[in-house]
C-alpha cells in the first residue's frame, strides 16, 4: 500500500507484492528488485537496526559485492548441486516412484538420498554439513548461490529451438523394466558406477549412447511419435547426440546449466563478528581463500567418473592473475609494507634519538650512548619481527590484522605526507650542492621518492573515482598502490638512518 517504497507497488489498495531478483524464478519480473533488501534498514537504522559502518572496506568492495556474500560465508545444511534425471535413485523411503528418477549429489558429491532424508525427517529436522556457497555475479553483484547441474534425457525436435522431457514415469519404467530382466533394453547394462559411490552415473562415451538407445527403444515400445526427432542427452550446457558429438547451449555466466535454477542465498545471516573480513582483507584475499580459489564443478563427472572443476575466479569472470596478484598482495606484501612502516618509526625515533645525544650529552660518552640507541633501535625491530611471525604471539602483542587494514587509508596518508615531506627536504638540502650540476633529481634516492610518490597518487586516485570502463586498472591499482607505498617507505627509512648515522659520526667529532 502506500507504505511501500518502490512506484510499482506503492499506492492505497494497488495489492502487488514487493520482491526480490532471483536467477532462479521468474515470476512477475517486472517486479524484480521492488522488495526491501537488507541495506534497506542497515543503513539507516529503521526499526531499530544496527547501522551497518564499512569504512574500512575500499569503495570498489560495497558496490560489487552483495551483503550476503560476507554475511552468509557458509550454509549449515547442504543442498542439491546436482540433479541427474538419467538414472535410478536406490536410496530407500523414496515416498513415490517417479521420485526414484532423481539422484542428486550435495556439496561434497557425493550421492544423496534427498527424497528419502526428506520424508524421514522433514525439512525442520535435517542434519547439519556445512559447506562455503558458490559466488558467482548477477546483476552486476556478487552473490552467494547454490548453480544446480543438471543431466537428463530430451527429445529434439529438427529445425526447433528447447527440448522436451520424455515423461518420467516411462524413463521410470525403462529402468524398472531392465532391472527385473536384463533382456529388456539390455544396453542399459552398459551404465556402470565408475566412481564407487554404488550409484552408476553416465559419464563415457558408450554410457551416452546406451542411453540414448535404450530411451529411443522405450518411446518407439509405447509408439510415441518421434518423426523428425531425436532423442539426446542433455548434460549442462551440451546436448550430446552420441557419445562423442555435443552442440553447446548457451548460458549465463552465474548458471552451471542452462537448465538448471540457480538460487541466491539470503536466509542464515551471520553476524558481524563471524563474517568474511572480520580477520581483514587476508579473509577473501590469500592463497587458500575459497573465495577465489575453490574448486567449482563445471561439470558432474569427467570419463573416469570424477569431478570437473575450475578455480572459483573464473566463475567470476576474474582472471587467475589478478586473483593471485590480490593474495600475494594480502599475504606477502601488506605484512612487509607494515613491517617498513615500523622500520620508518623505528628510524624516526633514532634520529630523534640522536640529535638529542648530539646536543645534550657530554663528547666522551656520546659514542656509547649512540651505539646503545642503535643497539636498541634493531633489538626493537627484530623482536617485532619474532613477534609477528608468531600467530599466537601476534594476536595477544600486535595490532589485529583487521584493526591495520581497517586504517589502511590513515596509513597511506601518512606515508604520502612523510614521502613528499622526504622528497622536499631531500630536494632543497641537496639543491645547493647537486642543482647546479643537474644532477639532483638522477640520485637514487630522489627517483625512488618520485616514482612512488606519483604511482601512489595515481593510484589512490583511480580506487577512489572507480571510473567508468577502467574496471581491470581499477582493481590493479589496489596493488600499484601498496607497491607504491613500499617504495616511499624505503625512500624515507633510507633518508632517515643515512641523517641518523651522520649525527652518530658528526656527534662523536
Amino acid at each position: 500500500g502506500r507504505s511501500a517504497e518502490d512506484v510499482r507497488i506503492r499506492g492505497k489498495e494497488i495489492h502487488q507484492f514487493g520482491k526480490g531478483d532471483d536467477p532462479g524464478g521468474h515470476v512477475r519480473d517486472d517486479l524484480d528488485s521492488s522488495g526491501r533488501d537488507c541495506a534497506f534498514c542497515h543503513s539507516t537504522g529503521k526499526r531499530g537496526a544496527p547501522v551497518a559502518r564499512h569504512s574500512w572496506l575500499p569503495p570498489l568492495h560495497l558496490d560489487t559485492i552483495a551483503c550476503q556474500t560476507c554475511h552468509i560465508p557458509e550454509r549449515a545444511v547442504k543442498a542439491a548441486l546436482v540433479q541427474a534425471g538419467d538414472v535410478l535413485n536406490p536410496g530407500a523411503k523414496i515416498p513415490t516412484k517417479g521420485k526414484h528418477l532423481w539422484v542428486f549429489y550435495g556439496p561434497d558429491m557425493r550421492s544423496w538420498n534427498h527424497y528419502g532424508e526428506l520424508e524421514m525427517m522433514g525439512y525442520d529436522d535435517k542434519p547439519t554439513d556445512p559447506y562455503q556457497p558458490v559466488l558467482a555475479r548477477y546483476q552486476g553483484k556478487i552473490y552467494p548461490v547454490n548453480r544446480v547441474h543438471s543431466s537428463w534425457p530430451a527429445i529434439k525436435t529438427e529445425g526447433e529451438e528447447g527440448l522436451m522431457q520424455p515423461r518420467m514415469g516411462d524413463i521410470y519404467k525403462m529402468w524398472i523394466a531392465h532391472q527385473k530382466d536384463s533382456a529388456a533394453y539390455p544396453r542399459l547394462a552398459d551404465i556402470r558406477d565408475d566412481n564407487g559411490d554404488e550409484v552408476p552415473e553416465i559419464n563415457r562415451p558408450e554410457e551416452i549412447e546406451a542411453l540414448i538407445a535404450s530411451v529411443t527403444k522405450m518411446l518407439a515400445d509405447i509408439r510415441y511419435p518421434m518423426e523428425g526427432k531425436k532423442v539426446v542427452w542433455v548434460m549442462n550446457d551440451r546436448i550430446y547426440s552420441s557419445g562423442a558429438d555435443f552442440e553447446p547451449v548457451l548460458k549465463h555466466s552465474w548458471e552451471a546449466s542452462p537448465y538448471g535454477n540457480v538460487h541466491k542465498y539470503n536466509h542464515d545471516v551471520y553476524p558481524a563478528k563471524a563474517a568474511l573480513g572480520v580477520n581483514g582483507c587476508i579473509d577473501c584475499h590469500n592463497l587458500s581463500s575459497a573465495v577465489f580459489f575453490a574448486d567449482i564443478l563445471k561439470y558432474p563427472f569427467s570419463e573416469e567418473g570424477e569431478p570437473v572443476t575450475v578455480p572459483q575466479y573464473e566463475i567470476l569472470e576474474i582472471s587467475g592473475l589478478s586473483a593471485g596478484i590480490g593474495a600475494l598482495r594480502e599475504t606477502y606484501g601488506k605484512p612487509i609494507l607494515y613491517g617498513l612502516l615500523v622500520a620508518l618509526l623505528l628510524s624516526f625515533a633514532v634520529l630523534v634519538g640522536e640529535l638529542i645525544i648530539a646536543k645534550t650529552s657530554p663528547k666522551e660518552c656520546r659514542l656509547n650512548l649512540s651505539l646503545g640507541l642503535w643497539f636498541v633501535g634493531v633489538a626493537v625491530g627484530v623482536t617485532i619481527i619474532a613477534v609477528g611471525s608468531t600467530a599466537s604471539l601476534a594476536d595477544y602483542v600486535l595490532p589485529s590484522r583487521f584493526w591495520l587494514d581497517a586504517n589502511h587509508f590513515l596509513f597511506s596518508l601518512f606515508i604520502i605526507l612523510m614521502g613528499i615531506t622526504a622528497l622536499s627536504w631531500e630536494i632543497i638540502r641537496s639543491a645547493k650542492r647537486e642543482l647546479r650540476e643537474g644532477l639532483v633529481l638522477l640520485q637514487p634516492r630522489i627517483i625512488i621518492l618520485v616514482v612512488g610518490l606519483s604511482a601512489g597518487i595515481a593510484s589512490g586516485l583511480l580506487m577512489l573515482l572507480k571510473l567508468p570502463g577502467l574496471e581491470m586498472m581499477t582493481r590493479a591499482s589496489y596493488t600499484t598502490f601498496d607497491a607504491s607505498l613500499m617504495l616511499i617507505l624505503i625512500g624515507c627509512v633510507f633518508l632517515l638512518l643515512r641523517e641518523a648515522l651522520k649525527w652518530t659520526i658528526e656527534g662523536e667529532k
